[in-house]
């Protein structure tokens, strides 16, 4: 190779490398919020490398799916060690790592659920109809972000790592779709999963998880989010599968139900689509009810 192509190919590494660590750090919600561009993100991808066409629309690379961003927020008083528990939230439609941090309040809700767990928000595709998980749909991508992740987290707090002790992956909406890819691909310690009114499809690898040993997935779903009839429908299938689940309630002015430690729970709650993750602090009460999850020690 001539060298003068070998010095450019290495400064390209060396200043992709110096973008990916590139961190801004903010006070939030009584924590610290990280933001950052990982080359391991889900954007961009080859899956979209052409945008995305919608119901007679595009949507374009440039706007939709060039944004490599990863929120990592580690609430106040994180105690650390040689692992870590890390939440990986997966947005829905027409959202973003923006508009997931002041519409969802999720650092809010960790930081009052008093669990010493590490909440990571990767950017999909942005202010789009879509639920295309771009690279992360690929064999060992997850595993990659990840280990990008757990390095921003560990420079953070001046570590030399912080790898995942265990995962628990939550989406809401079309976030369903790249979570069964990485339950169908990954070896990453996946304890939970949690959708928010998301169980559109792609049962098979939720079932196929469970299957393997996954110790408990919730799913939140409404009346007209258009995930009632698929979430009876695999229940049904669990039934039939001889698989655990619980059902459970929620409605306005009762208090939010007790959540079993493993098996499927089917919640049915009269809440709006957007307002599954939120409006009662289903997210928080969630996590109270991860009993595996260490509570950070009160000073």
């Amino acid at each position: 190779m001539p060298r003068i192509t070998l010095f450019c190919l290495l400064l390209t590494i060396t200043t992709a490398n110096l973008r990916a660590q590139s961190v801004e750090m903010q006070p939030y919600a009584g924590g610290t919020l990280l933001m950052t561009a990982l080359p391991t993100a889900p954007f961009p991808a080859a899956a979209r490398a052409d945008g995305h066409n919608y119901s007679g629309q595009h949507y374009p690379r440039e706007k939709h799916y060039q944004d490599s961003t990863v929120a990592i927020f580690i609430p106040g008083g994180f105690e650390r060690g040689d692992s870590a528990d890390y939440i990986v939230h997966f947005h829905g439609w027409w959202n973003s790592v923006d508009s997931v941090l002041t519409t969802f309040d999720l650092p809010e809700q960790l930081a009052a659920a008093g669990k010493n767990a590490i909440l990571v928000i990767p950017q999909g595709p942005k202010n789009a109809p879509d639920s295309n998980g771009g690279k992360l749909e690929q064999s060992g991508a997850f595993a990659a972000l990840m280990k990008d992740v757990s390095r921003a987290a560990a420079r953070h707090l001046n570590l030399r790592s912080l790898p995942p002790r265990q995962l628990i992956l939550s989406g809401h909406s079309g976030g369903y779709r790249v979570i069964s890819y990485i339950l169908q691909q990954s070896r990453e310690p996946i304890r939970e999963v949690w959708l928010f009114d998301g169980l559109y499809g792609q049962l098979e690898k939720y079932a196929m998880w469970l299957e393997r040993g996954g110790q408990r997935l919730v799913l939140l779903y409404t009346d007209e989010g258009g995930t009632y009839s698929t979430t009876l429908g695999f229940r049904d299938s669990l039934k039939a599968w001889g698989l655990p689940f619980t059902e459970v309630e929620s409605r306005v002015g009762e208090p939010l139900p007790v959540l079993p430690d493993g098996g499927t729970v089917f919640w049915h709650t009269d809440l709006g689509h957007n307002a599954v993750l939120h409006k009662r602090q289903q997210f928080a009460h969630l996590l109270r009810h991860c009993a595996w999850l260490q509570n950070k020690r009160k000073k």
